[in-house]
């Protein structure tokens, strides 16, 4: 088969994986559901690998063919039946088109209270990676990071782990087998204390990694069960935009976690939207390694946001001389009060990874209970104008959406449901569809949603705990 993408990395796969023993994170019966988009208009021929963490294969499994511009979602207990019980790996996914992907790690489908976190497969793995925001013990919260080596060959993968004053406190060195996968858990790191840590995960040229850490509550129940995903970030830079940040919306509060990736120190503006009025919040003092954000359902935190309330986005930038200065960051958001317990985590972006074109492998509306949400925000100055291209599904037929973003009003969102191509009335949509956003001018980047929404969908009960999740579209 000719690969036309470079290989697309799914890191963390499962199939009714009982995790005990070797694991301390989440106890409980864990499977994923693994979804690809045909970035082609072509339709593309799709193979699927799967590696034990040995490094050996487990199954090599033909995802036949997908229609051009469409999508396929593989939930693994289901439709990948020849893959062995308790497996817990790495996949690669090889097609003769380009594709993208989105993993879901989660308890079965059903299970309330429900924990599920998503993160993006690795189209371009790093020598280095890095992750802002891991814990031990930290009042119930605890992490682990998935790494997997896209090298041909094995490879001793070194963690660092910095606190919260940017000191190193910890590595670790692990000997990965080419294309497999090794769970650095930091709940059984016996050098970290208690605590909140930034991380860095160092391969070479030849090693390449894609990471994708999980960070979760305790999980007694429902209001504890929060479980969030996010990819490790192989690049920093000056100006980083973030598509969605929520301040006391519908219960949600966001909250941003932004690391120092370069050799000196650095402070940063962070500038938020919300409608057409901008806040700005200046950190302090951010050392190298260190990590800094605040939550914005601490007033104390963000008092630059007094009064405000809905959903915006952002950007973070590097004050001053730039030299010797980078910075990544993520952006997670909760809700603590009703419907309690459920959280997500996302990469906030960089200027060179924004296009004119957004794909979203996995959008649904009314779909099993679930519901989707996407939102989109341009990375330069100048209008750009939009239509939001959703692939026909069910019983819904393929259907656009214009929009256009300002200088005054640079985020765009919309509730899939709410789209005027869905079908009129409630719990009858049943759509679960790949969306395409263009754009001409200013270049976007975005994010999709989906959460179980009984409000809108009340077939299936009420499903209680963690179903939000948040992913990054792919752009292209």
């Amino acid at each position: 088969m000719k690969k036309v993408l470079t290989v697309l990395v799914l890191v963390g796969v499962m199939l009714a994986a009982t995790v005990s023993g070797a694991f301390a994170f989440p106890a409980g019966t864990w499977v994923s559901g693994v979804t690809v988009a045909n970035l082609s208009s072509e339709t593309a021929t799709v193979m699927i690998t799967f590696y034990n963490p040995n490094g050996s294969i487990a199954l090599d499994f033909s995802g036949g063919t997908i229609a051009g511009n469409g999508a396929k979602t593989w939930y693994l207990p289901s439709h990948v039946t020849a893959l062995p019980s308790g497996f817990l790996g790495s996949a690669v996914v090889l097609a003769d088109q380009p594709v993208a992907a989105t993993v879901n790690t989660q308890l079965p489908s059903g299970t309330n209270p429900m924990r599920v976190g998503t993160s993006t497969g690795v189209g371009q793995p790093g020598p280095t990676m890095y992750a802002t925001q891991v814990m031990k013990g930290y009042y119930g919260w605890n992490s682990y990071c998935a790494v997997q080596n896209a090298g041909a060959s094995a490879f001793g993968v070194t963690a660092e782990y910095y606190n919260a004053g940017g000191t190193l406190v910890d590595t670790d060195t692990q000997t990965i087998a080419a294309y497999a996968s090794y769970i650095f858990d930091q709940s059984l790191d016996a050098e970290l204390g208690a605590g909140v840590y930034s991380a860095k995960f160092i391969g070479d040229a030849d090693h390449p990694l894609g990471v994708v850490c999980n960070f979760y509550n305790v999980g007694t129940s429902a209001s504890t069960s929060q479980f969030q995903s996010y990819n490790g970030i192989g690049a920093g830079g000056t100006v980083l935009y973030v598509p969605r940040v929520v301040k006391d919306y519908y219960n949600y509060q966001s909250g941003l976690r932004v690391q120092n990736v370069g050799t000196v120190a650095l402070n940063v503006t962070v500038t938020y939207s919300f409608g057409a009025k901008t806040y700005t919040q200046v950190s302090p003092s951010i050392g190298p390694g260190q990590a800094w954000g605040p939550y914005m359902g601490d007033a104390a935190q963000v008092p630059e946001l007094a009064g405000v309330s809905g959903s915006g986005s952002a950007v973070i930038a590097i004050n001053g001389d730039t030299t010797n200065k980078a910075i990544i960051a993520t952006v997670n958001e909760d809700n603590r009060v009703n419907p309690a317990g459920r959280g997500v985590t996302y990469e906030a972006g960089l200027a060179a990874d924004a296009t004119g074109t957004l794909i979203f492998p996995q959008v649904v509306s009314e779909y099993y209970g679930y519901s989707s949400g996407i939102q989109i925000a341009k990375v330069a100055a100048g209008a750009s104008t939009c239509t939001a291209a959703y692939s026909a599904s069910g019983p819904v037929a393929a259907f656009s959406v214009p929009f256009t973003l300002t200088d005054a009003v640079p985020s765009w969102s919309q509730f899939a449901p709410n789209a005027s191509g869905m079908i009129t009335g409630i719990s009858n949509d049943n759509y679960n569809g790949s969306v395409t956003v263009t754009c001409t001018g200013a270049p976007v980047i975005g994010i999709a949603n989906m959460s179980f929404r009984y409000d809108r969908d009340a077939r299936y009960g009420n499903l209680l705990g963690d179903s939000f999740t948040t992913a990054r579209g792919i752009n292209q």
